[in-house]
Parts: C-alpha cells; structure tokens; sequence
C-alpha cells in the first residue's frame, strides 16, 4: 500500500496489484480521479504508476475500514520485506 498525495486528513492508499489480487470481490475501490469501482463487478484499469508500481485505485482510512487487519498485513509485508 501506498499512500497517494492526496489530503493532509484522508489520503488515499494505492495497491500493488499483488495487494489488489487478495482483496475481496465487493470491496469498493476509489480511483486518484475520485471514481467509485466495486472489485468483482466494476472494470478496473490493472495498469500501474511507472514509479511506484501501484493501481490508480485504493482505499481511504485503512485503520477503520472493515477490512484493516488485511491492509496491516500489506504495510507489514511492505516494511519487514
């Protein structure tokens, strides 16, 4: 997960799409351009950011979403790698 620059209060955190391949279908998604996306249901665009490697497409809040002990185990993945 990545945290994209978005606000100072509610940023954006971006997937991997090896992140994105172990989330839930029915998961709501959120693009960098604002777009709501349904994983499962919705078409999402699978092509990564040169730099970072990661999805236009994220969640907001990970520590309070339903699915946070999920997104812990990719921020600690990502930093005990």
């Amino acid at each position: 997960m990545l945290k994209w620059r978005d606000s100072e209060t509610d940023s954006l955190f971006l997937f991997t799409p090896a992140e994105f391949e172990q989330l839930p279908d029915g998961i709501e998604l959120e693009s960098i351009g604002g777009k709501i996306a349904i994983k499962g249901k919705d078409y999402i665009d699978m092509d990564t950011r040169v730099q970072s490697s990661h999805l236009a497409y994220g969640i907001r809040s990970p520590t309070t979403h339903k699915h946070k002990d999920l997104f812990l185990i990719f921020l600690l993945k990502k930093n005990y790698a």
